[in-house]
């Protein structure tokens, strides 16, 4: 293949290559640590119940001296109520940390594995694209654009996973997905744009609409840019 052809987008096949590299080094790293890791999430979810079930029970004693207290006034009249507020408050605890599989533990450890295929799935997904957008006849300045984007998305999508993961049994599966949109949103929205232009690239060419002057500005007309 003549380089010459890929030198507008190498910098973005650099990047997809270093999100599988990193892709394979983080199995590597979970294979072998896979024992560890699953037994600190295991440790930190029993220890969150722990605290969680003390608290309930703190709020239990605390309820049951204001139902004596109430008991001294108007014969126990509130305590049906008492116990209904004590039950509901350990729901919410409970409900804030509901798990998607029956174990906190387990989420992180299935959000760890996806940060290792979304590495390998879409680095190899970037790495396609862009060799096709190497193709089109596409101005050298939008190939470099969509390498960028690409590339960018391939590295920053997966280690959202991989936070999330670790932030799941501390936060709570759906708490520690909405504590990384910051990395997701971006880094999806620069997949999904790249993936639509070049969509519509491929569409133009195909139409053979890419020698009208409205579409110009895009594509080279005549010889190759150097």
């Amino acid at each position: 293949m003549n380089s010459t052809i890929i030198d507008p987008i190498r910098h973005g096949l650099i990047m997809a290559v270093m999100a599988l590299i990193f892709g394979a080094l983080w199995a590597a790293y979970m294979a072998t640590h896979h024992e560890q890791l699953h037994s600190a999430f295991e440790a930190q979810e029993e220890k969150m119940q722990q605290a969680e079930m003390q608290h309930a029970m703190d709020d239990m004693s605390m309820e049951s001296m204001q139902m004596d207290v109430a008991a001294d006034h108007n014969h126990g009249s509130t305590t049906p109520d008492s116990h209904q507020h004590g039950d509901a408050a350990a729901s919410h605890t409970t409900d804030d940390q509901h798990s998607h599989s029956g174990s906190l533990a387990q989420d992180a450890m299935q959000r760890l594995l996806r940060g290792h295929i979304h590495f390998m799935g879409i680095g190899v997904l970037a790495a396609v694209l862009l060799l096709i957008t190497a193709f089109t006849s596409l101005r050298n300045c939008w190939k470099k654009t969509l390498g960028f984007t690409f590339g960018l998305g391939a590295l920053a999508y997966p280690p959202a996973w991989i936070l999330m993961g670790f932030r799941t049994v501390d936060l709570g599966p759906d708490a520690a997905e909405a504590s990384v949109l910051w990395l997701f949103g971006p880094s999806v929205g620069l997949l999904l744009a790249s993936m639509a232009v070049l969509l519509g690239v491929l569409l133009i060419e195909m139409a053979k609409l890419n020698e009208k002057r409205a579409f110009q500005f895009l594509f080279e007309s005549g010889q190759k840019e150097k």
